[in-house]
């Protein structure tokens, strides 16, 4: 008893205080809505400070929204509840009156907190909203900022000054640390330390070459993924290397206050390098973009060495004006230059392009159509940007200039990752380039361009705080029905449709390859199960990634419904032709390699698909025949189950001929042929008196009925050859003409 007595006051003050918490909470959201508010009339804060504000606004709304989700299964229960008790009684006493009042109670109780968090959650996103607007047009005004031309020659020589006078200053700061007595004892404390780790990055930097080079020592199939491997780990130990001495010139503060606020970017700036010179060389090893003998291949390496320098170059102005080293006015010009040195750049690398899109005789490829779409607008980038930049307006130029530099830097990872992507699917399934199934590198390659979109939006100015709202929007997904499909529910079907899509492929290979051929079903018979087995498994995939997504099926029925109006009226045909696909890959009434005639069409059957099948004629030229015709129609199949089939030439005689004479040189002719059954024996049959001849018919089975043609020309050969022999006549077609009235040929 007294243990439940405890129990009871323990729940009671944790209620009081979660519920004192809960009040103070919306108390504490009150006095900072009141600030955020102040904050946003005054128009006064920087931007660093409204998005510090805005980040505290929106961690206030998440926690609201979260508030209304409270109790939602408890006010169903109770509105089902309230609806379970019928309407009210117009006329007379409602016994239920006191339990509809009781329910109704705990509900409204039940909704006021949620009301309470959603006129907290809407107050504080229009806060947000209001914020973005303020940054936006700060934004907007700071890029429409007129400042000093670069034209203007006089500038030149006060921009170079101050550029000289802040690497004085900055030297001096570095000189000051080297010759005073705390660094040298410092130094001298650290000697071996310092010796040591310069001595090991150094030859970390110098060795990175020969010890990635040891990857390459793999199995041949993974040769390009190895030099991929090989390559990145070469330029990863050489950032290690600079990373680390870097690292120790900071400990030991060599470059004095401001100096070590700017060599905080070095990390950085030489990253800038490294992946310049990575990605240069990927692009020329793994896929070549310029692969034309028109451009030199160390193009690329240049090009990409001097963006690395506009990069570091625009961070270092930067970071001068903020440590105000130099005047505004000489950062505006020093921006303007690195605008108009990024043109000429782009206009370089547009040049490059033109002559592989030029050069190369594939221009209906996508990737050609691709590059020459990205032609156009990095020519209108090289000349728009310092155009604006030499008028005044320098951010502007900066802003379209140097995200394009890093655009161009992000286009070229993707395009070596989706190199990869194939490559490596190549190896493990140790196929070449042009044997390999295309759509999971591909599906890959997709998901990758997806996923750099984020980077690509914050290199052209996107803040963060935008991308991150947009995600989170996103992630609540769109509604289907009675069904939420998010983000992560598209990647869980495309990956397990891969997967399952994948191990239909391994299956449908293995089938192919290691067992169907070891029983005794016939080619056709082989391609119909294999093709059979990969319109189930693909159906299957499909159906266990729409599942797993969480869509109910069933509510598919009205769609399904629709559809079904759709196809009988116009997709009839083709349904006819899928249906009557199925019956022939089931009932195999012909198979591949068959000889039939059909509409008139004889030729071998090369392919049976579920629309169409295709015959390759005597001519050799193919047919497409439509399933329904196949199945429907009258089909003659020389070589259904065997090769076995009669031939029937029939031979026509002059009258006066020894028929029995005639009889036995057609029975020693057709049984001297090749391809005759012997068994059934030939046969020669007198049909009777034609108009013009004797009529008699050669009939005989052929091991072979594809020889058909050629028993019948080499029988007709001999038949001429022997009638001619003993005399025996081929008579020909002839008519005898009467003229009724004959003297009216006597005039002319």
């Amino acid at each position: 008893m007294r243990n439940m007595f405890l129990t009871l006051i323990f729940v009671f003050i944790s209620f009081n205080f979660s519920l004192a918490e809960e009040i103070a909470d919306y108390e504490k959201w009150e006095l900072n809505a009141l600030r955020a508010e102040t904050v946003i009339e005054t128009d006064k804060a920087s931007v660093e400070a409204l998005e510090k504000l805005r980040a505290q606004l929106v961690q206030w709304r998440s926690s609201f929204q979260q508030l209304q989700n409270e109790n939602q299964n408890r006010i169903e229960t109770i509105r089902t509840q309230i609806e379970s008790l019928g309407p009210k009684l117009e006329n007379g006493t409602d016994p239920l009156e006191d339990r509809r009042l009781a329910l109704d109670k705990q509900l409204s109780k039940l909704n006021e907190p949620i009301v309470r968090a959603q006129e907290a959650f809407n107050r504080a996103d229009g806060m947000v909203s209001e914020i973005d607007n303020l940054i936006s047009q700060r934004q907007a005004l700071e890029f429409l900022k007129l400042g000093p031309s670069i034209l203007n020659p006089l500038l030149w020589g006060t921009t170079l000054g101050d550029l000289f006078n802040s690497f004085l200053t900055l030297s001096k700061e570095t000189a000051d640390v080297l010759s005073s007595n705390y660094f040298q004892e410092q130094v001298s404390n650290r000697l071996i330390s310092i010796l040591l780790i310069s001595f090991l990055s150094i030859l970390l930097f110098i060795y990175s070459g020969a010890i990635s080079n040891q990857l390459n020592a793999t199995a041949k199939r993974f040769e390009k993924v190895a030099g991929f491997l090989s390559s990145s780990v070469k330029y990863l130990l050489r950032y290690v290397a600079l990373y680390s001495l870097i690292h120790l010139a900071q400990s030991l503060g060599v470059f004095g206050i401001r100096g070590d606020l700017i060599a905080e970017n070095f990390y950085v700036w030489v990253g800038y390098f490294i992946l310049a010179l990575w990605l240069a060389e990927r692009l020329q090893m793994s896929w070549l973009v310029f692969e034309t003998d028109k451009v030199n291949h160390r193009n690329i390496e240049k090009f990409a060495v001097l963006g690395a320098v506009i990069l570091v170059a625009q961070d270092y102005g930067s970071e001068l004006a903020r440590l105000q080293l130099i005047e505004q006015q000489s950062y505006e010009v020093f921006t303007s230059a690195i605008t108009v040195l990024a043109g000429i750049m782009l206009w370089r690398i547009s040049a490059s392009m033109k002559l592989v899109v030029s050069g190369d005789t594939s221009s209906g490829s996508l990737r050609l159509k691709l590059l020459g779409f990205l032609r156009r607008i990095i020519v209108g980038v090289a000349i728009i940007s310092p155009l604006i930049a030499a008028i005044g307006y320098v951010n502007a130029g900066s802003a379209i200039a140097v995200p394009m530099v890093k655009t161009l830097g992000l286009l070229a990872l993707i395009v070596i990752l989706q190199r990869l992507t194939f490559d490596l699917y190549a190896a493990i399934l140790n196929k070449s380039e042009e044997e390999t199934d295309a759509l999971a590198p591909v599906l890959i390659g997709f998901i990758i361009t997806i996923s750099v979109l984020p980077f690509l939006a914050i290199i052209w100015g996107a803040r963060v705080s935008s991308l991150t709202e947009l995600w989170i929007q996103f992630q609540d997904g769109i509604k289907i029905g009675e069904s939420r499909i998010s983000p992560l529910d598209f990647l869980t079907f495309v990956l397990l449709f891969t997967i399952g899509y994948m191990l239909t492929r391994v299956v449908q290979s293995a089938l192919r390859g290691s067992i169907l051929p070891k029983t005794n079903l016939d080619a056709g018979a082989q391609n119909a199960l294999v093709a059979g087995l990969g319109y189930i498994g693909i159906f299957i995939a499909a159906l266990v990634a729409i599942s797993s997504t969480g869509l109910d099926l069933s509510s598919l029925a009205i769609v399904a419904g629709a559809l079904s109006v759709g196809i009988g009226f116009g997709l009839q045909n083709i349904v006819s032709n899928f249906v009557s696909g199925v019956i022939l890959l089931i009932e195999r009434p012909i198979s591949q390699g068959d000889w039939i005639e059909v509409s008139g069409k004889m030729g071998y059957v090369r392919d049976i698909s579920v629309r169409s099948t295709r015959i390759e004629t005597f001519d050799r030229t193919d047919v497409i025949i439509p399933n329904a015709d196949l199945v429907s129609g009258v089909v003659t199949n020389w070589t259904r189950g065997n090769t076995i089939g009669r031939v029937i030439i029939p031979v026509g005689v002059a009258y006066g001929s020894d028929t029995k004479k005639v009889e036995k040189i057609l029975r020693d002719i057709i049984s001297k042929i090749e391809h005759v059954a012997k068994d059934p024996a030939p046969g020669v049959i007198f049909q009777g008196f034609g108009a013009d001849s004797m009529d008699f018919e050669i009939r005989a089975i052929l091991s072979d009925v594809n020889y058909m043609l050629s028993v019948k020309s080499d029988v007709n050969h001999e038949i001429v050859k022997q009638f001619t022999k003993e005399g025996i006549e081929i008579p020909f077609a002839q008519r005898d003409v009467w003229i009724r009235n004959p003297e009216a040929l006597k005039d002319v």
